[in-house]
């Protein structure tokens, strides 16, 4: 065979949205001036390249090139190895061509964002939410929940209390709040809380919501009752008055042609 190529690093490890470069050598052992033609075949195609992408060589020459990795740092390129290959074509004899092959190792990184939904709520005996989780690493992720308040008067809890999340995915999780000490009636109370959501490699995402607890019973119920029992009164009185007018004895009526006799007690 003509022509040689081979790898400076056969393996090369690298963190997303950095860079790296690995020389490619390049070696023409024919008898005619060479221009080959180079190129990177394999998943990482994308954002891997040689630079130059044609080298002509004299014989008994060689020359270099360099093969240059800038993967994204994005979720949509997974951490883990990536084989790779450079294909080295002859022009003038391509049945010569050779592909040195190497591995990228693309480290993990870790971007984890969340949002709480909705940040105020109120109720009187307590209140749903939901934290929406969104993995912006390249690696999947494994999310604990925990809520606290500063005057340690809520139960917050977590209808998941682990949550897994995929590159570029979203997973929703459910946070109930609940008053610990109920208010019967009166004002409302705005309580200040926290859910913080921790993955286990990263540091936590402290989110701050707001939970107005409202009163068991509400100030209207009391003016209800009172004009409910007006109300009662007021029937009872009503149909007492009814029932006084129909009990009421009547006089008999005078028929006209008859005669009324009144009966005469004997004397003894």
């Amino acid at each position: 065979m003509s022509t040689t190529a081979t790898l400076d690093s056969r393996v090369v490890s690298l963190e997303a949205g950095g860079e790296a470069f690995v020389p490619l050598h390049i070696r023409n052992d024919g008898e005619i001036v060479e221009e080959y033609r180079l190129r990177v075949v394999g998943p990482s195609g994308s954002w891997t390249e040689v630079v130059p992408g044609f080298v002509s060589i004299y014989p008994g020459q060689a020359a270099t090139a360099s093969v240059e990795f800038r993967p994204p740092r994005s979720a949509a390129v997974p951490a883990g190895e990536f084989p790779y290959g450079v294909q080295v074509v002859p022009t003038e004899h391509p049945e010569d061509a050779v592909v040195p092959e190497g591995v990228l190792q693309l480290l993990p990184f870790y971007e984890t964002a969340a949002e709480l939904m909705p940040r105020s709520s109120r109720g009187r005996l307590g209140a749903s939410h939901r934290v929406a989780v969104d993995n912006r690493g390249n690696v999947p992720i494994t999310v604990t929940f925990t809520g606290s308040d500063p005057g340690d008067l809520l139960d917050i809890s977590s209808r998941e209390p682990v949550l897994t999340v995929q590159p570029g995915t979203v997973e929703f999780a459910r946070v109930r709040v609940r008053a610990l000490r109920a208010i019967w009636r009166g004002r409302s109370e705005t309580h200040a809380f926290a859910v913080a959501a921790q993955p286990l490699d990263g540091p936590p995402v402290v989110l701050d919501g707001t939970h107005v607890q409202e009163p068991v019973l509400p100030a209207w119920i009391f003016k209800a009752v009172l004009l409910l029992v007006l109300l009662v009164l007021g029937l009872a009185a009503l149909w007492f008055l009814v029932l006084r007018f129909a009990a009421e004895p009547t006089a008999p009526a005078a028929v006209p042609g008859s005669h009324y006799v009144v009966p005469v007690q004997a004397r003894s």
